[in-house]
């Protein structure tokens, strides 16, 4: 039993020897460098072995040497963070200078083809909308798209959302990631009171007037439609809650999406260097743009540097005229750089038409100002129409006309029931300016 005791505080001790006279060999010491490599070394465990054997001016070169690679990656990062900022500079003067709209976007086109988009989905709940419909959503944009990129969401609301329905959406989102709620990002904002009311030079009066006047066309009478339409018209961007990204999908509660989309609808648009893209666009009633072309002609005037070069005012005018057609992007769906709205050109031209009060006196809507401000501000080729989603809300619907497109996305849609070349619907008038060839069957639908 002794013996066997001794023997262990025999092998403690040699232990202990050996690791003191490694350690000093580390820091070089003089006295027993000699000994330790000659009697020591060779009996050293393994994973010592390379601490004996550095010497001080080997660690002090591996020091120099990371030390110098880090300040090569440095100069570097610098170097390409300099080349770039030159780069952003140039592009932007190429464009007229930041107070245009292109020049103003540049700064987030620059991860083309590299980190992914700052972007996300923005849903707008007023009282209006039903718990269904705002689930049904959810479930629709996370199934066809979703899943498999997981961009953030954010719910921008008319009055605080109660937890229980917060509850609902985690819930509606975890379950669309099999229950990984490490995937899910989640927002909650609420719309400012002072950007949903009549602003303080509005004729209340003449606006109450234009709800009786308009009551035969659908939400003419309806108050909170022209509240709603002028915040997502000029305040939505300037949510704070939206600060951090560069790209939104606008999904309003009760969409629905009939085709299966296998790649990055952001990342396509930011590599392409689009601004703007719909599915859906529609002839709006007369009685309701009134006015609204001439103050758009007015602010041309007014601003002509703003007014890009080829542009796209041929979309919202008749054929070979000026004369305005009333041709809408139908804004329940939307995928936009938010850029475009923040930036200065924009911010003029919704001011001017803000000003003039159609919004309250008529009923402009966001789906005509924002397609008058993109046609007018912007070059044509900015705009995207995407024939590859099957979209659908209320009684309007897109569903792929061209069978490989169809098939390729797996679309659950009745292509009889594509509204793209209906009368009613300005798709064909887009395909015409574009000079895009159209799908086979379209001069059948009725």
């Amino acid at each position: 039993m002794h013996i066997l005791l001794s023997k262990k505080i025999a092998r403690f001790l040699l232990i202990s020897v050996v690791f003191v006279f490694a350690l000093m060999v580390t820091l070089n010491h003089p006295r027993t460098k000699q000994i330790s490599e000659q009697y020591l070394t060779p009996y050293l465990p393994t994973s010592l072995y390379p601490i004996a054997k550095l010497s001080v001016e080997e660690q002090r070169r591996i020091q120099q040497e990371e030390e110098e690679a880090e300040l090569k990656q440095s100069l570097e990062e610098a170097a390409i963070r300099n080349a770039t900022y030159s780069a952003i500079k140039e592009k932007i003067k190429s464009y007229g200078g930041n107070e245009t709209t292109l020049g103003f976007m540049v700064p987030s086109y620059i991860n083309h083809r590299g980190s992914p988009p700052k972007a996300c989905f923005v849903s707008l709940i007023t009282e209006q909308d039903s718990m269904a419909q705002i689930l049904q959503s959810i479930d629709e944009v996370q199934d066809k798209f979703n899943k498999d990129f997981a961009y953030p969401w954010v719910f921008i609301s008319q009055g605080k959302i109660d937890e229980t329905r917060k509850e609902m959406i985690h819930q509606a989102m975890t379950d669309s990631m099999n229950g990984n709620s490490e995937l899910i990002d989640i927002k909650f904002a609420e719309i400012p009171a002072d950007e949903w009311m009549y602003p303080e030079w509005i004729d209340e009066n003449k606006a109450a007037d234009s709800l009786i006047a308009l009551a035969n066309i659908p939400g003419g009478d309806s108050r909170a439609v022209r509240y709603k339409a002028r915040y997502l018209a000029g305040f939505f961007w300037r949510h704070p809650i939206l600060d951090e990204f560069d790209w939104y999908w606008r999904v309003d509660p009760g969409i629905k999406l009939h085709c299966d989309i296998g790649y990055d609808l952001f990342r396509w648009m930011q590599d392409t260097g689009k601004v703007f893209g719909f599915t859906l666009s529609r002839s709006e009633d007369k009685e309701a743009n009134e006015k609204i072309w001439d103050t758009t002609k007015k602010f041309s005037k007014d601003f002509p540097k703003l007014i890009s070069e080829n542009n796209f005012k041929a979309f919202i005018t008749e054929k070979d005229s000026d004369n305005f057609n009333n041709c809408e992007f139908t804004s329940n769906f939307e995928i936009g750089n938010l850029n475009f709205y923040r930036s200065p050109a924009y911010r003029k031209f919704f001011h001017y038409i803000d000003k003039e009060g159609g919004i309250f006196y008529w009923k402009w809507t966001e789906s005509i100002i924002h397609t008058i401000g993109l046609s007018v501000l912007l070059p044509k080729d900015k705009i995207h129409f995407f024939d590859n989603i099957g979209f659908h809300y209320g009684k309007f619907g897109n569903c792929p006309l061209n069978d490989d497109i169809w098939n390729q996305y797996n679309c659950a849609c009745d292509q009889g029931n594509d509204f793209t070349f209906r009368k009613g619907s300005c798709g064909g008038h887009y395909y015409d300016i574009m000079k895009r060839d159209k799908p086979e069957g379209w001069d059948h639908l009725p």
